[in-house]
């Protein structure tokens, strides 16, 4: 089956490499294919925040997340795991590197908003109201919470 281009997006070059990592071909059992094309993102997240660069390691989260949400519904990523979504993991490390960041008081007010809107938005797809997914989103939701 050929993978069809996502036209609900602007395909910005990050986007574009995100959505490559998703393609139909990369899904196994546990997707965790998936999860392994996936880890250099971590890695640069965490990168990202220690060099001072908040707004990539944003901008990567978001993308990716919002990448794992729109596959986990419309290539029915929910078939392929039992009790582990191997993205998902990926998704979460990202994200408490995130807070981390946020905690120790140094991430720029500007892109904490932006973070807070966006997975404002994601809080309302079907992945997450039908499936949980991504849970990183409770994460965030606990640390917001504290």
């Amino acid at each position: 089956m050929k993978d069809k281009l996502r036209t609900d997006i602007e395909l910005t070059p990050l986007k574009a490499e995100i959505e490559a990592v998703f393609s139909k071909r990369n899904i196994d059992e546990d997707l965790d294919t998936i999860a392994n094309l996936l880890s250099p993102y971590r890695k640069t997240v965490c990168e990202s925040i220690s060099q001072g660069n908040y707004a990539e390691a944003v901008t990567v989260l978001l993308e990716v997340l919002e990448s794992l949400t729109y596959h986990f519904v419309e290539d029915e990523h929910y078939n392929y795991f039992d009790d582990m979504y191997s993205p998902d993991y990926v998704c979460q490390d990202m994200m408490e590197a995130i807070i981390d960041s946020i905690k120790s008081g140094n991430f720029p007010a500007a892109e904490l908003q932006r973070l807070k809107d966006e997975l404002e938005k994601l809080k309302h797809t079907e992945a997450y109201e039908d499936y949980g997914v991504p849970f990183a989103l409770n994460i965030w939701g606990k640390f917001q919470c504290q």
